[in-house]
């Protein structure tokens, strides 16, 4: 098993050079400590983000220092030569970034909002109304002030998403 890491902690060869795959593996296992609670979203982001930019295994090891050693299996980096994204899977239950995962769903349609997919849908039509009623008036009227109808799209915007969406996701 050359090339497999005992751990993030104290990797076999920490000089070798890491793999896409590789990178990809420790996000993940960083993305399942913080949905264990272990780290917050600010440091999920830091630390994906030095993950993504690993040159070496020992480079992510200050990563995982304050973070405790998972199940062996879990705790193994994929093969120097494995297929990169192999052993990913899509669907509930992956890792953020993988798959249909990658956005926090609130369980009514995968979107916080107001309205669920019905306000959603609003929302992607009002840029088609707003261009359609600047069209209709710009030229029965005066193009001058028809403009002001693109304003629907961030008003329906804040009426949609705006605050008290993630109370509406947390239901």
């Amino acid at each position: 098993m050359l090339g497999v890491m005992s751990g993030y902690s104290n990797p076999e060869r920490p000089d070798e050079r890491l793999s896409t795959a590789e990178r990809d593996a420790a996000v993940g296992h960083l993305a399942e400590a913080q949905s264990a609670g272990r780290l917050t979203a600010a440091e999920f982001s830091e630390r994906s983000a030095a993950a993504r930019a690993a040159v070496t295994r020992a480079d992510l090891v200050p990563l995982f220092a304050d973070l405790p050693e998972s199940a062996p299996a879990e705790a193994q980096l994929p093969p120097a030569g494995a297929i990169p994204g192999a052993g990913f899977t899509s669907g509930p239950g992956a890792p953020y970034g993988y798959g249909d995962a990658s956005v926090p769903s609130s369980g009514r349609g995968g979107t916080r909002a107001l309205g669920g997919a019905v306000g959603a849908t609003i929302m992607a039509l009002v840029p088609i109304v707003a261009f359609a009623l600047f069209m209709i008036f710009g030229f029965v009227g005066s193009f001058t002030w028809s403009w002001v109808f693109f304003l629907l799209v961030p008003i329906a915007g804040i009426v949609i998403y705006g605050p008290g969406s993630a109370e509406r996701r947390s239901r």
